[in-house]
């Protein structure tokens, strides 16, 4: 919040305290306010006091407890959020957009996730990263996401743009080179460089990974399930073979358990 923000924020003050009966505090108070705030974007100071509004509808906000509602709001994922995120990089082919304290905690279960105890894996990682997180939140730092790039090409493209849209990344970062550029396709004369229209083709094509790791657990399923009623035709077969050459093993086991 710059100082250009301050009369935007005295309105919003206002309107929050309002609802619990409390007048606009003077001058020195709304300093300490400010003050508390600064750190933040408008937009995360609006969250804070909506979140804090309807859990605390009943006593008026401070700037310590709105402060504190703000650096939740920071962006960063929770700890499982952001283990399933960090496991992903396990594929060299996959890119990865995470957090810098992602990527720290990560590095430090990797030892772990070499001997296969990836349950340690995931305890170690959860630990260090809501340590780093706590750290960053204490001084006020804010998420800084960076990008993991896989060998992959296609899923990189992916993998950035999805990125850019859901605002993680500043649009320069996420575009991605593109091979001639600044020729021109004359051929129809649309007049759109060879390159983007080779990255838009490439695109519309692509499958989002999420979907086909779906589409193929399915397509596992339906094999597995394929299998099994295979086999049991299969052994139905044999048994019904069996019981055509030998009529009394269908109820020798009857007769001999027949009570004297």
């Amino acid at each position: 919040m710059q100082a250009d923000d301050k009369p935007r924020f005295g309105k919003l003050l206002a309107h929050v305290l309002a609802g619990y009966g409390k007048p606009l505090p003077g001058a020195t108070e709304m300093d300490v306010w400010f003050n508390h705030l600064a750190p933040f974007s408008p937009s995360t100071i609006k969250q804070a006091f909506e979140a804090y509004r309807s859990e605390r509808p009943d006593f008026a906000p401070t700037p310590n407890g709105i402060a504190a509602r703000c650096r939740l709001l920071d962006g960063r994922p929770d700890e499982n959020e952001a283990w399933a995120v960090a496991l992903t990089s396990r594929d060299e082919a996959e890119t990865v957009v995470w957090t810098s304290e992602m990527a720290e905690a990560f590095n430090l279960a990797k030892p772990l996730l070499a001997i296969r105890d990836e349950v340690g894996a995931r305890m170690a990682f959860k630990d260090a990263y809501k340590r780093l997180v706590s750290e960053a939140r204490a001084c006020n730092r804010p998420v800084a996401w960076s990008v993991s790039a896989g060998w992959d090409v296609d899923r990189q493209r992916l993998a950035m743009q999805q990125a850019q849209r859901a605002g993680l990344l500043p649009a320069p970062q996420a575009k991605p080179a593109l091979p001639n550029e600044t020729e021109q396709e004359g051929e129809k004369g649309n007049g759109k460089p060879r390159g983007l229209q080779k990255l838009l083709q490439a695109v519309a094509q692509m499958e989002d990974p999420y979907e086909k790791a779906e589409r193929l657990s399915t397509a596992r399923r339906e094999e597995e399930l394929a299998a099994d009623r295979a086999s049991r035709k299969a052994m139905d077969q044999k048994v019904q073979s069996y019981l055509r050459e030998h009529p009394e093993a269908r109820y020798g086991q009857l007769l001999n358990t027949r009570p004297r």
